[in-house]
Formats: C-alpha cells, structure tokens, sequence
C-alpha cells in the first residue's frame, strides 16, 4: 500500500471513530421541562420498601399488590407532580444512569405536624357508621386519617398528617428515557 492510500485510509478509520465516538458519547440529560420516565424504589431509613415500579422488587420486599401497576414513572421534570426532591434529583441525569437520593421529608410530605392532632366528636363518626378503634385508618376527603386516641366517650383525637409526613425518604432512581415535550400547536 503507498503512503497516500495508507494516509487516506488512517483519515478514514480515525473520521469513523470520531464519528462513532460522538455518536455513542451523546447522552440525553434530563432538563426541566422534559418528559422524563424512570425506574425507582423508595424506602425508608429502616429499609421498609414502599414503593417501587418493579413488581418483582414489591414481591421480595413483601409488598407486592396484585391491583397495582407496576410500571416506570413518567412525568415532567421540574413541572411539581412529583414530590420537590425527587424532581430535583431526576434532573441533570442521563438516560441510563443510576442513583440513590435521600430526600428529607421537608422537601417529600412535610414534616410531621402536632397541631394536626385533633379531636372529633364521637358522635360525628358513629352517624356515619363509624365504630373507631385506635390505629383505625378513616378517610377525610379520600385522605387517610388515624385515629390516635379515644379519651372518653364523647371524643376521639385524629392525626390529620398524611402517612408519609416527617419521614425520610430513600430512592434508587433509573433514568429511562427524557425527551422534549411535543411542541403543542398554537391557536389563531
């Protein structure tokens, strides 16, 4: 082979690698605004799994539900419809990458309020064919409530927090797919 055909041919071979290189090299990364969809399982600081979109994660951790969907999570990035932290920590990731976050409760559901302890005449829950027995869980406007004591017949004192107030969360968190939002058509 001469020089010139071998000199072509190195121009080829590194023109093709570069090509490869930064084809391959290009990861989409999250941005807000973003339709983003990831795999994750959640649990809290005792390793109590409560949630995952691998059902065969919810059945070895026992918390399989045969009526859930399990399923990647898709959502907007930086758009609030999912939990603060978690949002946060999904952007600037790459399609592919993995990574445990912890969000502390004030940046998930809130830190756990007293004041939300309240009582509730006993009377209002018995004409609803309500018998309250402490650690019930009831529904206030479709939100769990418990109850948390029965102080006398006349009351009964409620926690109004949700489930997962004043609780750390941990996630393992998979970057499935981002892409832009489709570009919605303007009106004349």
């Amino acid at each position: 082979m001469t020089g010139k055909k071998m000199l072509i041919a190195a121009i080829l071979l590194v023109s093709a690698v570069v090509l490869m290189a930064g084809c391959t090299g290009q990861s989409k990364t999250v941005k807000a605004g973003d339709n983003v969809t990831v795999d994750y399982t959640g649990w809290f600081d005792d390793g109590t799994v409560f949630d995952t979109s691998n059902a065969s994660v919810a059945f070895q951790a026992g918390v399989y539900d045969p009526a859930a969907t399990y399923a990647p999570l898709s959502f907007i990035a930086g758009n609030q419809e999912v939990i603060e932290g978690f949002d946060d920590a999904v952007i600037g990731m790459k399609v592919g990458e993995s990574k445990n976050i912890t969000i502390e409760a004030k940046d998930a559901y809130g830190e756990y309020d007293q004041s939300l302890i309240l009582p509730v005449n006993m009377s209002d829950l018995t004409a609803a064919n309500i018998t309250p027995h402490i650690n019930d869980t009831l529904y206030y406007n479709m939100n769990p409530v418990t109850v948390v004591g029965i102080p006398n017949n006349t009351t009964v004192m409620i926690d109004f927090n949700g489930p997962m107030a004043g609780k750390r969360l941990h996630f393992s968190v998979t970057v499935v797919s981002t892409e832009k939002p489709a570009a919605t058509p303007k009106s004349n």
